[in-house]
């Protein structure tokens, strides 16, 4: 046989197992790649979690509803008392961000500074600026 095919099929042979050889590897490229993708759970629609600061002078009780970018933040630190509504917010990923505006405060204050925040579901900690809180599913919140 390889006088009929000119010497030629042992040639043949390699590039059949080379070719063989590249689909299995194809194969199980695809093969992890969606596996990773399947094992990362997406954000959830209705995020609830209970955060405090590593100091634990700051609490933070976050209600947001991913799907219409919306929620409120409640935020207590050194007897303050203090409701944010979530003005914008982005989901990318594993993490969501946003700006959240002064609503109201069962403490007496009338004004408050926005906070720019972030929430990281991989790590389970939340932001406001240079302040970081490990969070926790949820807690009951607990007014001033």
């Amino acid at each position: 046989m390889t006088r009929l095919l000119g010497g030629q099929y042992p040639s043949l042979l390699r590039e059949n197992q080379q070719g063989v050889l590249m689909k299995w590897v194809f194969f199980l490229a695809v093969a992890i790649l969606l596996t990773s993708a399947c094992t990362e759970k997406p954000i959830p629609t209705q995020l609830e979690k209970y955060c405090v600061s590593d100091s634990g002078l700051s609490k933070y009780w976050l209600a947001l509803n991913t799907a219409e970018r919306e929620g409120d933040i409640r935020y207590q630190y050194l007897g303050q008392d203090i409701r944010y509504v979530v003005t914008a917010m982005r989901v990318e990923g594993r993490e969501v961000s946003g700006k959240a505006d002064f609503e109201s405060s069962t403490t007496g204050e009338t004004r408050g500074t926005p906070i720019m925040f972030s929430y990281d579901a991989t790590a389970n900690t939340f932001t406001d600026g240079p302040t970081s809180a490990s969070c926790q599913n949820t807690q009951a919140y607990q007014p001033g």
